[in-house]
């Protein structure tokens, strides 16, 4: 499963949502990734973008911004809940670094709910291809609320 879907997700709501439901993607990160999310972000840092400096670093090659994986996360919430929720925090642990063409496991679990703010709790795992944790951490998205004549607009499309 890619990273990037073709059709939209149904819109869950919070009741929808069970504890243990979890999205898995797969996506292999390329270079014209990270050149665009350095250039759209402002972070063009050396280290994620010259090859010639990243191999005198103690990586010794280009390393991809940190939190461009956490943006493939972010797609993994998407799929998970569909377009009915919002970010409203992240936690993040980056212990290794993810390289150009690195193949990586995005799985995301709903743990916890908290009922009278609309909010489900997420555990986040980022596997590279060698089975390696590179990112960890728990996201939150809360519940948006919908004009009743969105809602079933979304859920017939």
């Amino acid at each position: 499963m890619s990273a990037h879907q073709q059709s939209r997700p149904r819109l869950l709501r919070f009741d929808d949502v069970e504890i243990g439901r979890t999205q898995v993607i797969v996506h292999t990160v390329t270079e014209s990734e990270v050149n665009a999310f350095g250039h759209l972000s402002g972070d063009l840092n050396p280290l994620h973008m010259e090859q010639a400096f990243a191999e005198r670093s103690p990586f010794r090659r280009r390393v991809v911004h940190g939190l461009l994986t956490a943006a493939l996360v972010s797609a993994a919430h998407t799929e998970l809940t569909g377009p009915g929720f919002a970010y409203v925090g992240q936690e993040l642990r980056f212990l290794e670094p993810v390289y150009i063409d690195d193949t990586v496991t995005i799985t995301v679990c709903v743990v916890e709910k908290k009922p009278a703010k609309r909010i489900i709790v997420m555990d986040t795992t980022v596997r590279n291809q060698h089975g390696r944790v590179v990112l960890s951490g728990l996201s939150a998205l809360k519940e948006l609320k919908f004009d009743d004549s969105i809602v079933e607009r979304i859920a017939v499309a």
